[in-house]
């Protein structure tokens, strides 16, 4: 044997001197280092989203410790082959650089969750890689071979994960400088802001009843700090005063609704319970888990409220709180449903995927029919188009109207928008036209990080004719103007802003 070929076999890879100390620093470290090519693009609050204060530090180095323990473990493993450990630490990198440099804390209020799984995927990604390495250890005899091959493992790991993380981030930077953007224009719409009271807080309610002791409707608005009167077509300032949610054991204010009494007040119901118009509670619900409460107004005027108790039953409730009638279910949601002949009656949806059903009830708890719903709809709510009685159905970007048979009859899924649809959908049908039967308008929203919504209306054939992005909407309202037409109001954000068709332009029909 040759000198030369003597020398390439010598060890040339060898494992780190002190393996533990090594293998948990890269993984400790590695997740913050891929934090940073994105913050051109993304600021650098996208660093500092991983710097959440102590406890928050604290918990996402613990987790991020999981693939340096592998690592070490693949790394006592691989005494007689150092070029597996190698490989097992370039494929973890790789992974973490990109898993890491992806994830927008701020999208979901669940984001978080995936720093707890990264990780664990993380330590996967060094024992596949590991066992790549042992077996091109076996098959690459050469020395000098072995090692130019650790040299590219690394390389083509960090360029892939941090190249990838980069590309994702300067996609989504692309799509969101759009933001704010009408991406079709296809109806002569005069859009103005109507209301924008600050003190009011962000518009979460719009409703249209008598919520006084005068004749005639006004404009419900209830904001996080507010609730005003407004009188329809003027949206001048009947009543304005302060609303501010009573705290209780288990509270959170979540899906406020804005109705009458029926004896000249207007009313508040949460998933607390029923409060009055300052927001003092009148009752509390007193439900486990998670729950919601349903205004159902009935033929008298007068508010009947359905709740549902941690997926294990439904209940109808009087204006005093009381259980009127009780049901066991598997429910996941309830909701309300205005029949064809106007009649306002609660339904539950219950089952997952396939099995998802809707479950109509009348007033004594007598189960009046079931609905299928398309796997792909998880949410749902009565809506008055293309005439009353049907079902605005859907999901994130997909949105659908069924019938009261459950036969579908429209389609649609958003595209073209600077964030991913993630809640919703909300809608109303609206007569902007007096000569033509009802538009359809949807809305669809970012997840809790993302305050953006997508407004889409679709004329009476189902044809879209205007998509626009705004800050976060919450409200959605059809108010009748005194030609016969209708205004949309929607509300947020930015107050409430109008929409109603040109009277000098005619849509295209």
């Amino acid at each position: 044997m040759s000198l030369d070929a003597d020398k390439s076999n010598q060890p040339i890879i060898r494992l780190p001197r002190h393996i533990f100390l090594f293998s948990i620093i890269v993984a400790w470290l590695v997740p913050f280092l891929a934090r940073i090519p994105s913050v051109p693009m993304h600021g650098w609050a996208w660093f500092t989203d991983y710097l959440p204060g102590v406890g928050g530090l604290f918990f996402i180095s613990a987790f991020n410790l999981i693939p340096g323990v592998v690592l070490f473990g693949v790394g006592k493993g691989s005494k007689q082959a150092p070029m597996a450990f190698w490989f097992g630490a370039s494929a973890g990198v790789g992974f973490l650089l990109w898993a890491h440099g992806t994830l927008n804390l701020r999208s979901s209020s669940t984001a978080a969750i995936a720093l707890a799984f990264i990780p664990i995927y993380g330590a996967g990604a060094v024992v596949v890689g590991w066992v790549i390495g042992l077996i091109t250890h076996a098959v690459v005899r050469a020395e000098r071979g072995r090692a130019w091959l650790v040299g590219l493992a690394g390389s083509v790991a960090v360029l892939f994960g941090a190249g990838l993380a980069v590309r994702d981030s300067a996609t989504i930077s692309k799509r969101e400088s759009r933001f704010p953007v009408i991406t079709v224009k296809q109806l002569p719409l005069v859009k103005r802001a109507v209301y924008a009271n600050k003190s009011l807080g962000e518009v979460e309610v719009l409703a249209l009843a008598n919520f006084d002791a005068e004749a005639g409707d006004e404009i419900g608005v209830l904001g996080r700090s507010g609730l005003a009167l407004l009188q329809p077509e003027t949206y001048v300032v009947k009543s304005n005063s302060a609303f501010s949610q009573e705290d209780c054991e288990g509270c959170v204010h979540m899906y406020p609704y804005l109705i009458p009494d029926g004896k000249g007040n207007a009313v508040v119901t949460s998933s607390d319970g029923l409060s009055d118009g300052r927001g003092h509670l009148l009752w509390a619900l007193k439900a486990s888990g998670f729950t919601r409460l349903v205004p159902i107004q009935l033929p008298d005027q007068t508010p009947t409220f359905f709740s549902y108790q941690n997926t294990e039953r439904i209940d109808r409730h009087n204006m005093d709180g009381t259980v009127a009638w009780s049901a066991k279910l598997n429910v996941g949601t309830i909701g309300s449903y205005v029949t064809p002949d106007g009649e306002q009656l609660p339904f539950a949806i219950t089952g997952y995927g396939k099995s998802r059903e809707l479950k109509l009830y009348d007033l004594n708890g007598k189960r009046n029919k079931t609905i299928t719903l398309p796997e792909w709809a998880s949410e749902a709510s009565s809506i008055g188009w293309p005439e009353r009685g049907n079902l605005l159905v859907g999901a994130g970007s997909w949105i659908g109207v069924l019938d009261s048979q459950g036969k579908e009859l429209f389609r649609h899924v958003i595209q073209n928008t600077s964030f991913n649809p993630y809640h919703g959908p909300d809608g109303t049908a609206v007569r902007l036209d007096p000569a033509q039967a009802p538009f359809l308008v949807v809305m669809s929203h970012g997840s809790s990080g993302y305050p953006r919504s997508v407004l889409l209306i679709f004329d009476p054939k189902g044809r879209l004719v205007w998509q626009e992005e705004l800050n976060k909407l919450r409200a959605i309202l059809a108010v009748p103007e005194n030609d016969k037409r209708e205004v949309l109001l929607v509300g947020g954000m930015d107050g409430i802003i109008e929409y109603k068709l040109d009277n000098t332009t005619t849509p295209n029909k």
